[in-house]
């Protein structure tokens, strides 16, 4: 019996956080709080479709109008993981020259794993005995550290390291696709 409700409300909760990142998805609202200028989150616009040429908005759709759950759930994790990757790139693009910018979407971007990613990851680590959830949060923490520091008003700061957050934040989506075998990673548009 205990069983039964406990599955029952791990299914509950699974739909819950879906129908959540749906209604983010669909919502024509803009959502701003990057702590800087009024870009919207990907999870809301979708501007994911920009950058890496991928569209999950039909297949998300039609997972609603089916009723499909696993497919929705396996949609909304690539949307996240997409968001994620959005972040890397923005970051990347900018070359980390903005300190405070840099550090907020990296922020994002590992709270996207931690709080919507992390639970399946450490799933697949207990099933196949692996340490993949070890391995990309050790590489979050890594990360964190090619930020550079902007100082105390410039005094003592520095210098971001490009190469190094490009080649962590890569292995990070490496690791993810090989727990996520069916994210849809796309390729990036060149400025």
């Amino acid at each position: 019996m205990k069983t039964k409700i406990g599955v029952a409300m791990k299914k509950g909760v699974g739909v819950c956080l879906v129908f959540h990142l749906w209604l983010l998805c669909v919502s024509q609202n803009g959502v701003y709080g990057y702590g800087y200028a009024r870009e919207e989150d990907p999870l809301v616009n979708e501007d994911i479709h920009k950058i890496f040429k991928v569209d999950l908005k039909p297949r998300i759709d039609q997972s609603i109008r089916s009723q499909h759950f696993q497919s929705l759930a396996n949609q909304m994790a690539n949307l996240v993981f997409l968001a994620l990757c959005e972040k890397f790139y923005y970051n990347n693009r900018e070359e980390l020259e903005i300190f405070v910018r840099s550090k907020v979407r990296l922020r994002l971007a590992e709270e996207y794993y931690t709080f919507l990613l992390s639970g399946n990851v450490r799933d697949y680590d207990a099933r196949h005995k692996t340490h993949l959830h070890e391995d990309i949060y050790s590489r979050f923490i890594k990360v964190r550290e090619t930020l550079g520091s902007a100082g105390f008003l410039g005094a003592g700061a520095v210098k971001p390291d490009v190469p190094g957050f490009k080649a962590l934040t890569k292995e990070i989506e490496t690791l993810l696709v090989k727990v996520f075998p069916y994210f849809e990673s796309g390729t990036e548009i060149s400025d």
